[in-house]
């Protein structure tokens, strides 16, 4: 990110057009009255228009672009986020991507999920506490940590009743899951699948375990009855 280069590179109308932008916005409703946040990201704006910071930069992009901590990072982005209105179906899908593809377990009892972008971490987290599942990010601000018996919840309150009833049915026909709750049958579920994961000695990742207990979570996210047996019976043989 360089962002001297980039606005030398402007030709005479595109910086007119940025300036006039900048201008505007920083007059209104009067010269100076806006307070100091609402110029940063008036400015971090600018910088997105021209080019200089690109479409989606990333939390290192910011702090290593602009010089800010992380924290101020993380807090320019979440107010940026807030403002955009991203609509409850994409945060949902949000959520989902970072469970499938950026998670692990840990010690046996734990989902830990990376989630670099604020408002997905915060809407993750209204999710949990819809749930009565408390998370725990003590370890860094980008981490999220959800029991194991938490996270049956949580993916419990992510699927339709439909959906529902198709993996519910699913963890039935692999012959070893007879609890009659669906909460019941995920946390009996995934905490065999931790186990799975978790190598013996405590908190020991096994090879290969982030993005591949993706490929058990997608059909319960799918509401996939076929799918739900065909990969929990791995799990569970005969």
């Amino acid at each position: 990110m360089d962002i001297a280069r980039t606005l030398d590179a402007l030709d005479g109308p595109q910086a007119k057009a940025l300036l006039d932008q900048f201008l505007t916005a920083y007059c209104t409703p009067a010269f100076g009255t806006l307070p100091k946040r609402e110029v940063d990201l008036l400015v971090y704006g600018i910088l997105q228009d021209c080019g200089a910071l690109g479409a989606a930069p990333s939390l290192y992009d910011l702090m290593t672009g602009l010089r800010i901590s992380r924290t101020r990072a993380r807090a320019l982005l979440f107010d940026l986020q807030i403002r955009q209105a991203e609509s409850h179906a994409r945060l949902q899908e949000q959520v989902k991507t970072v469970m499938l593809n950026d998670s692990y377990f840990r010690d046996h009892n734990w989902f830990v999920l990376e989630i670099e972008n604020p408002l997905v971490q915060a809407h993750l987290r209204e999710i949990c506490r819809r749930a009565h599942v408390v998370t725990d990010a003590s370890f860094s601000a980008s981490i999220v940590r959800l029991p194991v018996s938490g996270l049956a919840h949580v993916l419990a309150a992510m699927l339709t009743e439909d959906q529902q009833d198709a993996v519910k049915r699913g963890l039935y026909r692999t012959g070893k899951l007879q609890d009659k709750s669906l909460p019941g049958l995920l946390r009996s579920a995934l905490g065999d699948l931790a186990r799975k994961f978790v190598g013996k000695a405590a908190g020991e990742l096994t090879d290969g375990a982030v993005g591949v207990i993706g490929d058990f979570l997608q059909p319960l996210f799918d509401g996939d009855e076929e799918a739900v047996v065909d990969l929990w019976s791995q799990i569970y043989p005969a």
